[in-house]
């Protein structure tokens, strides 16, 4: 069973939600719980940047939030071998507790599956069909499957498969055609060359008694098997019809399933049939483990803390089939909603890593260098060097208190420094661009989508201008936005450049300080999308 929580921030990851993820799976190791962090996109050149400087691998991407069957607890797998005969096949069936075998070749490769139905299905056949069964047991196989041991073994052992009890009275050679096939008894030399010269296979011996030397010589001469059992007759020709492979009556067409797969998708595709147990197969088609509708009813889902995000259209993918753990935020107050109490941690600063800061001490923890050079680059980011509207005394308290301990001497200079490494548009296609920190939101009635990123000089933007205005307007028609916005800011927080499209651009055209056209613009002024413009956009949104 899967004890892992997940911890995750939300799609088109930035500084913030990677650094937050990990910093917080790490207090989670600290207190003793099994954590791993997460991201849903890919990651921007200035989180590439920092997780760099600080050592850090990327996290894992994970972009659905449901279980898989290697997530829950499955059933030990009964895995037996296409070779075992149908009675070794009945012992082990009675030791499992699913009644299903997983029948698998030389290469450990499923071939099939054997149930009960399987096994008892050949004690209502025809006697021909019996026969034909026993046409493929190996001597080896009889003479295991009867407890005997073999006396005289032929270079080639091939029977017709019929099986024949002898009596006292011996008029079986008379009255049947025993040629080829095998015959029980138990006693009686005279009687055991008859058998032999009228061309029996194989010669079962019963009731413990020994074959003399010349009815062995003899089996020699006309290349029939011997065995000797201590089981007596009765016994044996009861349990001789299930000397054959289990591959001549096992289920070929197998329904199995990767331990990849979602549960609710199993269990969707158990409904189409009547299966007890299906076997679970890894990357490499081994078995490991064998799962039945309980599972897919009764199974942990998987855990997940949130971080910097509480929107449902900004959350990982079927968060709806997950458990939430806890949710660490700055922003708005999201739609997400729980059936159980959680720990919901939203404070009014610049950056959820300011909030992660606050657990370490609250916890007498101390994050590391590398941690603490994460929680200080993310603050950085979120805020500008803190010159967003957005910062708050927390945030500038947390920076000095990080920097001290990630021994950054200078914040300023790392700022700089970090800020810029996001800073590539002349080689980035408009839609990374758009997508690289995009936020949706619904406001009231309308559909708005804001893009953001940051600029060091001003001649990068006019650069791209023509192909992302051009890119913009159509993602705004495609997707059937009533606003679409693109924000490049200056990396050192003095202003940042419009370009939007859509029913409910004039609001921006009126909004911002300066309007180059009726798509584009700059205001000095507005560097923070949450602080500044959001609630701008949706006092005038909510008149409309």
């Amino acid at each position: 069973m899967n004890k892992t929580i997940y911890v995750t921030g939300h799609k088109h990851p930035d500084t913030d939600s990677i650094c937050a993820a990990i910093t917080y799976a790490d207090i989670l190791h600290k207190l003793g719980e099994q954590a791993i962090a997460c991201r849903q996109g890919p990651l921007n050149e200035e989180t590439k940047f920092v997780l760099k400087r600080f050592h850090q691998e990327n996290p894992l991407l994970l972009t659905d939030a449901r279980a898989k069957l290697e997530d829950i607890s499955l059933d030990e797998p009964t895995i037996i071998s296409e070779k075992s005969t149908v009675h070794h096949a009945w012992h082990v069936m009675l030791r499992t507790q699913n009644r299903s075998l997983f029948v698998v070749n030389d290469e450990g490769q499923l071939t099939g599956v054997c149930t009960t139905s399987n096994l008892s299905a050949y004690r209502l056949k025809a006697y021909a069909d019996i026969t034909r069964l026993m046409s493929y047991a190996t001597l080896d196989d009889i003479a295991h499957t009867i407890g005997g041991e073999i006396v005289y073994q032929p270079d080639i052992f091939k029977t017709n498969g019929s099986v024949h009890i002898i009596t006292l009275k011996g008029q079986e050679a008379i009255e049947y055609d025993l040629k080829d096939g095998i015959s029980i008894l138990s006693g009686n030399s005279e009687k055991q060359k008859i058998l032999i010269e009228e061309g029996v296979k194989c010669l079962v011996v019963t009731c413990g008694i020994k074959t003399h030397e010349d009815v062995i010589e003899l089996a020699k001469k006309y290349e029939c098997a011997i065995i000797e059992t201590k089981e007596d007759t009765m016994h044996t020709s009861t349990a001789i019809i299930e000397s054959y492979a289990i591959k001549h009556v096992m289920t070929k067409e197998v329904i199995s399933f990767q331990k990849s797969e979602y549960v609710n998708d199993v269990a969707s595709k158990m409904t189409k049939s009547r299966v007890r147990s299906y076997p679970v197969l890894d990357e490499e088609g081994n078995i490991v483990g064998a799962i039945s509708r309980y599972h897919t009813l009764n199974y942990n889902h998987r855990k997940f803390v949130l971080v910097d995000h509480s929107a449902i259209n900004q959350t990982i993918n079927h968060i709806e089939e997950a458990d939430i753990e806890a949710i660490i935020d700055h922003h708005h107050i999201g739609d997400i909603t729980t059936d159980h109490p959680i720990m919901y941690r939203n404070v009014k600063c610049g950056c959820t890593c300011t909030i992660i800061a606050q657990i370490y001490q609250e916890n007498g923890l101390l994050p590391s260098a590398d941690m603490s050079g994460l929680l200080l680059s993310a603050i950085l980011s979120d805020t500008l060097n803190l010159k967003s509207a957005t910062t708050t005394r927390m945030d500038c308290v947390t920076v000095q208190w990080l920097a001290k301990l990630a021994g950054i001497e200078n914040v300023d200079d790392y700022a700089r420094e970090m800020l810029g490494a996001s800073v590539d548009l002349k080689n980035s296609k408009p839609e990374d661009i758009f997508y690289r920190d995009l936020k949706n939101y619904e406001i009231g009635n309308y559909k708005v989508a804001i893009g953001q990123t940051n600029y060091s000089h001003m001649e990068e933007v006019q650069l791209i201008l023509p192909a992302f205005k051009s890119y913009l307007e159509k993602e705004q028609q495609d997707k059937h936005y009533d606003l679409s916005l693109m924000l490049f800011t200056d990396v050192m927080g003095e202003g940042s450049i419009f370009v939007y499209y859509g029913p409910l651009s004039q609001i921006i055209t009126d909004t911002i300080e300066t309007s180059i056209d009726e798509h584009y613009g700059f205001d000095s002024t507005i560097i923070s999308r949450k602080q500044q413009l959001i609630p701008k956009l949706s006092a005038i949104i909510k008149t409309l």
